[in-house]
Order: C-alpha cells, then sequence, then structure tokens
C-alpha cells in the first residue's frame, strides 16, 4: 500500500510538472479540444488546473503523514538482513507506532540480525515467508509489530463506515480512536475490578 500511495503521489508530481511546462502528454481529452478551437498549448491558463493537482498531492500528504516514517519498517520488515539497516532507527519507530519497549525491540533486531541459522535461510526472494520461521517466544515484540494481511486494517475501514454516519459526523478524531479501538479489538475489561475500585459514595 505505501508502495502504491508514493507512485501516485509521485505521479501527481509529475503532471504538475507537466502542466506548468504546457506539455499536454499526459492530458489528451484537453489537447485535443485545444485543437478542436484552434488554440496553441501555450494559451493554456493551467495555473487553476495544476492548483487542482498540487491541492490533491497536498490532501494526500495530509492523510499520509505516517507513511514516510513507516516506511523503513515496511522495508525492514520485507528483508531485516539488508546492509543498510539502522537498529536504533528501525527500533524507535516500530517502538513508537506499535507501542512496544525500545530497548527489547533493539534488542531483537540484533539478535536477528546476528541469527547465523536464519541468515543462511534468509534470500531477498523468500519476502514474508521468512517471518514464519521465527520463533513468537524468541521475538514476541517484532512478532507482534507484523501483520500477515490487510484484515485489520479492512475491518476498521468497515467499521469507520458504520461508525462514522451522517447522523454522528460530528465527532472528534479522538472518539473515533476509542470507537475503533473497542470495535477491531477483543479487549474485554474487568469489570469486577472496575467495581471494585470505584467508590460509588462518598464518606460524610
Amino acid at each position: 500500500m505505501i508502495s502504491s500511495v508514493n507512485t501516485f503521489n509521485r505521479k501527481l508530481q509529475v503532471l504538475s510538472t507537466k502542466l506548468q511546462r504546457q506539455d499536454l502528454r499526459y492530458f489528451q481529452n484537453m489537447h485535443s479540444e485545444l485543437e478542436r478551437q484552434g488554440k496553441d498549448t501555450v494559451k493554456l491558463d493551467s495555473a487553476r488546473y495544476i492548483e487542482q493537482v498540487q491541492s490533491i498531492s497536498s490532501e494526500f500528504d495530509r492523510r499520509y503523514i505516517d507513511f514516510s516514517s513507516l516506511e523503513p519498517v515496511a522495508t525492514y520488515t520485507r528483508f531485516p538482513f539488508g546492509t543498510d539497516i539502522y537498529v536504533d532507527d528501525i527500533a524507535s519507530k516500530v517502538g513508537s507506532f506499535f507501542h512496544l519497549d525500545t530497548t527489547a525491540v533493539e534488542n531483537e533486531i540484533l539478535t536477528l540480525q546476528n541469527d547465523i541459522q536464519m541468515k543462511s535461510r534468509a534470500t531477498t526472494e523468500m519476502k514474508g515467508e521468512l517471518w514464519e520461521l521465527l520463533l513468537e517466544e524468541k521475538y514476541p515484540n517484532i512478532m507482534s509489530a507484523l501483520f500477515g494481511s490487510t484484515y485489520l486494517c479492512e475491518s476498521a475501514f468497515s467499521h469507520m463506515k458504520i461508525i462514522k454516519s451522517k447522523y454522528r459526523s460530528t465527532r472528534t478524531d479522538d472518539h473515533l480512536v476509542a470507537c475503533l479501538r473497542l470495535a477491531t479489538s477483543c479487549y474485554c475489561p474487568d469489570y469486577e475490578k472496575l467495581a471494585a475500585s470505584s467508590q460509588c459514595q462518598r464518606s460524610h
């Protein structure tokens, strides 16, 4: 998904540059309409079109602001034995995104990088298959940060569509996050402990 979003955003930047140069190779309908009207491309008022394209690009940057930080983590999960892996950076990002102990994550990354057995079996073509060989008991933090599918993401979008109906469109981002967390997790509160810790009536 990160690759698709980055590719599309890069294409938007290319389109904006082409419009600035009055190059309409990517805008065949616009070019045909100008030819039909007998106008030269240099007479095109491209400023408003550039503004629209840049507006879409800015909206992408706003909506996917975390992708630039998450990309090194995604790259690491594709092949954790690369030569350009910065352990401190990866560990801090994994710890921040997935609310894990950074020190523990760093230790697991170092352990994995120096695991001779895993390194001998790992190839760049294995992709996600490598993680199936790891023991969850040995790498609990790294394993908890990996997802085998997009199920949670798809589930979150489905729940968000229900939560953010037209009758409930004024809710805050914090409220939405809380509702999504309840809808997509299997967390069950300890009601007895909560009830025991609450003071129903103040003593006089």
